[in-house]
């Protein structure tokens, strides 16, 4: 990616990653460029969204009942996605068993960052095996 990695790194959210993770490009799609508009664009909606929602939010009022749900929902269709998609889903078994665990021992109101946390160090601890199991799906 050159250059425009921090940037990338900067910019990724869940839905940019849902867009460039694996994209099917058309032939003749320069990749670079693709990624880097769909995080600057995706990056600009949040910016955008964000602060016309500071502005309008405190002058406008509605029902906001339902919302979580839809969260909720749209992150499942994300993992469903991305399930159906992929070969090694080592990864999204860590993600659920670590979830789960964390659940149990910190509680709902309190297991979001230790099971975020738990992911992250055991992804870096097996991203060798998961580098070979890769290279060895991709042949």
């Amino acid at each position: 990616i050159g250059p425009a990695k921090p940037y990338l790194i900067y910019a990724l959210t869940d839905e940019t990653y849902s867009l460039v993770c694996d994209p099917k490009l058309p032939e003749g799609v320069n990749r670079k460029a693709y990624l880097t508009l769909v995080s600057l664009l995706d990056q600009s909606y949040w910016v955008l969204g964000s602060f016309l929602g500071g502005l309008l939010g405190s002058a406008l009022t509605f029902n906001s009942e339902g919302i979580d749900f839809a969260m909720t929902a749209l992150f499942v269709v994300i993992f469903v996605e991305q399930w159906m998609d992929k070969k090694n889903r080592i990864p999204e078994v860590i993600g659920i068993v670590a979830a789960v665990i964390c659940l149990q021992v910190f509680g709902a109101d309190s297991f979001v960052l230790p099971s975020m946390i738990l992911i992250i160090l055991v992804l870096f601890m097996i991203k060798p095996r998961l580098e070979r199991k890769e290279d060895d799906i991709c042949q």
